[in-house]
Protein backbone atom coordinates (compact mmCIF):
# COMPACT_ATOMS: atom_id res chain seq x y z
CA UNK A 1 0.00 0.00 0.00
CA UNK A 2 2.97 2.62 0.87
CA UNK A 3 4.17 1.62 -2.54
CA UNK A 4 0.94 2.76 -4.18
CA UNK A 5 0.74 5.77 -2.18
CA UNK A 6 4.37 6.70 -3.20
CA UNK A 7 3.46 5.86 -6.83
CA UNK A 8 0.63 8.15 -6.49
CA UNK A 9 2.87 10.59 -5.17
CA UNK A 10 5.79 10.88 -7.71
CA UNK A 11 2.88 11.00 -10.49
CA UNK A 12 1.03 13.87 -8.81
CA UNK A 13 4.66 16.23 -8.81
CA UNK A 14 5.89 14.68 -12.12
CA UNK A 15 2.31 16.06 -13.72
CA UNK A 16 2.28 18.92 -11.63
CA UNK A 17 5.60 20.40 -13.32
CA UNK A 18 4.67 19.40 -16.84
CA UNK A 19 1.35 20.40 -17.39
CA UNK A 20 -1.06 19.05 -20.72
CA UNK A 21 1.76 15.90 -20.59
CA UNK A 22 -0.02 12.88 -20.40
CA UNK A 23 1.31 9.99 -17.62
CA UNK A 24 0.29 6.47 -17.01
CA UNK A 25 -0.13 6.37 -13.21
CA UNK A 26 -1.73 4.46 -10.63
CA UNK A 27 -4.91 5.47 -9.22
CA UNK A 28 -7.45 3.88 -6.02
CA UNK A 29 -11.54 3.30 -7.07
CA UNK A 30 -12.68 2.14 -3.68
CA UNK A 31 -10.02 -0.43 -2.71
CA UNK A 32 -9.37 -1.44 -5.68
CA UNK A 33 -6.09 -0.57 -7.42
CA UNK A 34 -6.25 0.62 -11.06
CA UNK A 35 -4.24 1.50 -13.78
CA UNK A 36 -4.98 4.78 -15.92
CA UNK A 37 -3.43 7.94 -17.70
CA UNK A 38 -3.27 11.38 -15.99
CA UNK A 39 -2.97 15.13 -17.11
CA UNK A 40 -3.46 18.15 -15.93
CA UNK A 41 -5.29 21.00 -17.41
CA UNK A 42 -4.78 24.85 -16.65
CA UNK A 43 -7.90 26.15 -18.28
CA UNK A 44 -10.46 25.46 -16.11
CA UNK A 45 -11.66 24.51 -12.55
CA UNK A 46 -12.28 21.21 -11.44
CA UNK A 47 -16.18 20.83 -11.76
CA UNK A 48 -15.87 22.34 -15.08
CA UNK A 49 -13.52 20.15 -16.83
CA UNK A 50 -15.35 17.57 -15.24
CA UNK A 51 -18.76 18.45 -16.66
CA UNK A 52 -16.73 19.24 -19.89
CA UNK A 53 -15.27 15.34 -20.26
CA UNK A 54 -19.05 14.51 -18.88
CA UNK A 55 -20.42 16.37 -21.52
CA UNK A 56 -18.26 14.92 -24.31
CA UNK A 57 -18.63 11.45 -23.35
CA UNK A 58 -22.37 11.32 -23.22
CA UNK A 59 -23.03 13.99 -25.92
CA UNK A 60 -20.63 13.28 -28.58
CA UNK A 61 -20.44 9.44 -28.15
CA UNK A 62 -23.90 9.30 -26.57
CA UNK A 63 -22.96 7.57 -23.40
CA UNK A 64 -24.84 6.80 -20.17
CA UNK A 65 -22.86 7.54 -17.04
CA UNK A 66 -23.24 6.89 -13.36
CA UNK A 67 -21.61 8.53 -9.99
CA UNK A 68 -19.43 6.21 -7.89
CA UNK A 69 -16.44 6.10 -5.47
CA UNK A 70 -15.90 9.61 -6.51
CA UNK A 71 -15.58 9.21 -10.11
CA UNK A 72 -18.05 9.33 -12.88
CA UNK A 73 -17.69 5.75 -14.68
CA UNK A 74 -19.17 4.17 -17.91
CA UNK A 75 -19.82 0.48 -17.96
CA UNK A 76 -19.43 -1.31 -21.01
CA UNK A 77 -19.88 1.51 -23.63
CA UNK A 78 -18.42 2.38 -27.21
CA UNK A 79 -16.34 5.09 -27.71
CA UNK A 80 -14.94 5.51 -30.65
CA UNK A 81 -12.18 7.59 -29.66
CA UNK A 82 -10.52 4.65 -28.22
CA UNK A 83 -11.18 2.00 -30.26
CA UNK A 84 -14.03 -0.51 -31.67
CA UNK A 85 -14.59 -2.54 -28.20
CA UNK A 86 -16.90 -1.91 -25.20
CA UNK A 87 -15.02 -0.25 -22.56
CA UNK A 88 -15.45 0.68 -18.65
CA UNK A 89 -14.39 4.07 -18.75
CA UNK A 90 -14.04 6.13 -15.23
CA UNK A 91 -12.74 9.36 -14.75
CA UNK A 92 -11.94 11.74 -11.94
CA UNK A 93 -11.03 15.44 -11.31
CA UNK A 94 -9.24 17.05 -8.20
CA UNK A 95 -7.30 20.25 -7.44
CA UNK A 96 -3.71 20.43 -7.66
CA UNK A 97 -0.73 22.63 -7.24
CA UNK A 98 -0.57 25.86 -4.68
CA UNK A 99 -3.40 28.33 -4.52
CA UNK A 100 -1.99 30.89 -6.23
CA UNK A 101 -0.89 28.46 -9.54
CA UNK A 102 -3.56 25.32 -9.31
CA UNK A 103 -3.88 23.00 -12.08
CA UNK A 104 -6.80 20.37 -12.20
CA UNK A 105 -5.82 17.27 -12.56
CA UNK A 106 -7.77 14.42 -14.49
CA UNK A 107 -7.54 11.21 -14.37
CA UNK A 108 -9.08 8.33 -16.83
CA UNK A 109 -9.02 4.64 -16.21
CA UNK A 110 -10.17 2.81 -19.54
CA UNK A 111 -10.80 -1.23 -18.48
CA UNK A 112 -11.49 -4.24 -21.14
CA UNK A 113 -14.27 -5.22 -18.29
CA UNK A 114 -13.14 -6.92 -14.83
CA UNK A 115 -11.13 -4.18 -14.16
CA UNK A 116 -8.23 -5.13 -16.54
CA UNK A 117 -7.24 -1.76 -17.36
CA UNK A 118 -5.48 -0.73 -20.70
CA UNK A 119 -1.75 0.39 -20.02
CA UNK A 120 0.87 0.75 -22.94
CA UNK A 121 2.13 -2.55 -21.86
CA UNK A 122 -0.88 -4.90 -22.93
CA UNK A 123 -2.30 -2.55 -25.63
CA UNK A 124 -0.02 0.40 -26.62
CA UNK A 125 -2.19 0.92 -29.66
CA UNK A 126 -5.78 1.68 -27.55
CA UNK A 127 -3.06 3.94 -25.00
CA UNK A 128 -1.80 6.23 -27.62
CA UNK A 129 -5.86 7.25 -28.56
CA UNK A 130 -6.75 7.46 -24.80
CA UNK A 131 -3.42 9.82 -24.66
CA UNK A 132 -3.88 11.60 -28.00
CA UNK A 133 -7.80 11.99 -26.33
CA UNK A 134 -6.21 13.95 -23.08
CA UNK A 135 -4.32 16.03 -25.06
CA UNK A 136 -6.59 17.63 -26.81
CA UNK A 137 -8.90 17.83 -23.52
CA UNK A 138 -8.12 21.66 -23.16
CA UNK A 139 -9.79 22.48 -26.30
CA UNK A 140 -12.65 20.47 -25.04
CA UNK A 141 -13.13 22.27 -22.55
CA UNK A 142 -12.64 25.04 -24.35
CA UNK A 143 -15.79 23.93 -26.49
CA UNK A 144 -17.94 23.47 -23.26
CA UNK A 145 -17.02 27.15 -22.02
CA UNK A 146 -18.10 28.48 -25.00
CA UNK A 147 -21.71 26.46 -24.92
CA UNK A 148 -22.15 27.56 -21.56
CA UNK A 149 -21.70 31.17 -22.35
CA UNK A 150 -24.09 30.47 -25.37
CA UNK A 151 -26.36 29.48 -23.35
CA UNK A 152 -25.64 31.63 -21.06
CA UNK A 153 -26.26 34.32 -23.77
CA UNK A 154 -29.26 32.89 -24.96
CA UNK A 155 -30.83 32.83 -21.73
CA UNK A 156 -29.90 36.79 -20.77
CA UNK A 157 -31.54 37.43 -24.35
CA UNK A 158 -34.81 35.86 -23.40
CA UNK A 159 -34.29 38.14 -20.81
CA UNK A 160 -33.76 41.16 -22.77
CA UNK A 161 -36.29 40.28 -25.36
CA UNK A 162 -38.94 40.16 -21.96
CA UNK A 163 -37.49 43.74 -21.13
CA UNK A 164 -38.60 45.02 -24.17
CA UNK A 165 -41.58 44.09 -24.58
CA UNK A 166 -42.75 45.40 -20.90
CA UNK A 167 -40.66 48.66 -21.46
CA UNK A 168 -42.39 49.04 -25.11
CA UNK A 169 -45.58 48.78 -23.40
CA UNK A 170 -45.24 51.01 -21.11
CA UNK A 171 -43.90 53.24 -23.35
CA UNK A 172 -47.16 52.96 -25.06
CA UNK A 173 -49.26 53.26 -22.23
CA UNK A 174 -46.86 56.40 -21.31
CA UNK A 175 -47.86 58.34 -24.47
CA UNK A 176 -51.17 57.20 -24.23
CA UNK A 177 -51.90 58.83 -20.94
CA UNK A 178 -49.26 61.82 -22.11
CA UNK A 179 -51.92 62.82 -24.76
CA UNK A 180 -54.94 62.42 -22.87
CA UNK A 181 -53.49 64.73 -19.96
CA UNK A 182 -52.03 67.20 -22.51
CA UNK A 183 -55.42 67.01 -24.03
CA UNK A 184 -57.14 67.52 -20.60
CA UNK A 185 -54.82 70.78 -19.72
CA UNK A 186 -55.57 71.92 -22.92
CA UNK A 187 -59.54 71.85 -22.23
CA UNK A 188 -59.07 73.06 -18.76
CA UNK A 189 -56.93 76.10 -20.15
CA UNK A 190 -59.71 77.06 -22.23
CA UNK A 191 -62.13 76.67 -19.64
CA UNK A 192 -60.15 78.80 -17.01
CA UNK A 193 -60.11 81.78 -20.18
CA UNK A 194 -63.91 81.07 -20.41
CA UNK A 195 -64.20 81.64 -16.54
CA UNK A 196 -61.59 84.66 -16.95
CA UNK A 197 -64.41 86.41 -19.05
CA UNK A 198 -67.32 85.49 -17.30
CA UNK A 199 -65.98 86.80 -14.14
CA UNK A 200 -64.74 90.30 -15.93
CA UNK A 201 -67.65 90.33 -17.16
CA UNK A 202 -69.85 90.04 -13.85
CA UNK A 203 -67.22 91.94 -12.56
CA UNK A 204 -68.20 94.93 -14.85
CA UNK A 205 -71.74 94.33 -14.40
CA UNK A 206 -71.41 94.69 -10.22
CA UNK A 207 -69.47 97.62 -11.20
CA UNK A 208 -71.94 99.52 -12.71
CA UNK A 209 -75.27 98.39 -10.92
CA UNK A 210 -73.56 97.35 -7.44
CA UNK A 211 -75.76 94.01 -7.56
CA UNK A 212 -75.55 91.84 -4.19
CA UNK A 213 -76.76 89.08 -6.67
CA UNK A 214 -74.30 89.91 -9.22
CA UNK A 215 -71.52 89.91 -6.32
CA UNK A 216 -72.85 86.22 -5.13
CA UNK A 217 -72.40 84.99 -9.03
CA UNK A 218 -68.84 86.56 -9.33
CA UNK A 219 -67.79 84.34 -6.00
CA UNK A 220 -69.11 81.38 -7.34
CA UNK A 221 -67.46 81.94 -10.67
CA UNK A 222 -64.14 82.48 -8.77
CA UNK A 223 -64.47 79.69 -6.30
CA UNK A 224 -65.51 77.62 -9.90
CA UNK A 225 -62.40 79.26 -11.69
CA UNK A 226 -60.21 78.10 -8.21
CA UNK A 227 -61.04 74.26 -8.71
CA UNK A 228 -60.22 74.62 -12.18
CA UNK A 229 -56.58 75.69 -11.60
CA UNK A 230 -55.81 73.35 -8.78
CA UNK A 231 -56.88 70.52 -11.05
CA UNK A 232 -54.61 72.14 -13.94
CA UNK A 233 -52.10 72.35 -11.93
CA UNK A 234 -52.29 68.64 -10.59
CA UNK A 235 -52.44 67.49 -13.86
CA UNK A 236 -49.33 69.58 -14.83
CA UNK A 237 -47.57 67.70 -11.96
CA UNK A 238 -48.96 64.43 -13.56
CA UNK A 239 -47.65 65.61 -17.00
CA UNK A 240 -44.01 66.53 -15.44
CA UNK A 241 -43.88 63.47 -13.89
CA UNK A 242 -45.12 60.90 -17.05
CA UNK A 243 -42.64 63.08 -19.03
CA UNK A 244 -39.60 61.81 -16.74
CA UNK A 245 -40.93 58.39 -16.42
CA UNK A 246 -41.10 58.30 -20.72
CA UNK A 247 -37.34 59.59 -20.62
CA UNK A 248 -36.34 56.33 -18.11
CA UNK A 249 -38.27 54.22 -20.22
CA UNK A 250 -36.68 55.34 -23.35
CA UNK A 251 -33.29 56.08 -21.87
CA UNK A 252 -33.91 51.60 -20.52
CA UNK A 253 -34.77 50.88 -24.14
CA UNK A 254 -32.05 52.23 -25.68
CA UNK A 255 -29.91 50.45 -23.03
CA UNK A 256 -31.74 47.03 -24.22
CA UNK A 257 -31.42 47.72 -27.40
CA UNK A 258 -27.28 48.12 -27.70
CA UNK A 259 -27.09 45.37 -24.65
CA UNK A 260 -29.08 42.93 -26.83
CA UNK A 261 -26.91 43.74 -30.23
CA UNK A 262 -23.52 43.06 -28.19
CA UNK A 263 -24.63 39.52 -27.16
CA UNK A 264 -26.24 38.81 -30.48
CA UNK A 265 -22.64 39.97 -31.72
CA UNK A 266 -20.88 37.92 -29.35
CA UNK A 267 -23.30 34.59 -29.49
CA UNK A 268 -23.10 34.75 -33.44
CA UNK A 269 -19.29 34.60 -33.18
CA UNK A 270 -19.32 31.78 -30.26
CA UNK A 271 -21.63 29.91 -32.47
CA UNK A 272 -19.23 30.50 -35.30
CA UNK A 273 -16.16 28.93 -33.53
CA UNK A 274 -17.46 25.51 -32.20
CA UNK A 275 -19.75 25.21 -35.58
Amino acid sequence: MKKIFALLAFVSVLCSVSAQKVNETVTLFGKDQLTGFTVNVDNAPANIVADALADKFETQFAMKGSNKKGFRVYEGQACSAFGEARYDIYFTTTTVGKKSDQLTQVTLVVSNGNMNCITFSNDPRTSRNIVAFLENLPNDVEIYKTKLRIKQLESELTTLKKERETLLKNQEKLNDNLKTTNDEIKRLSEKIEQKNAEIQKLQDQYNNSQDQSIKEQIAAAVKEKDGMQKTHSSKQKSLLKMNEDLYKTNTKLQANAKSTEEKEAELKKLKAQIE
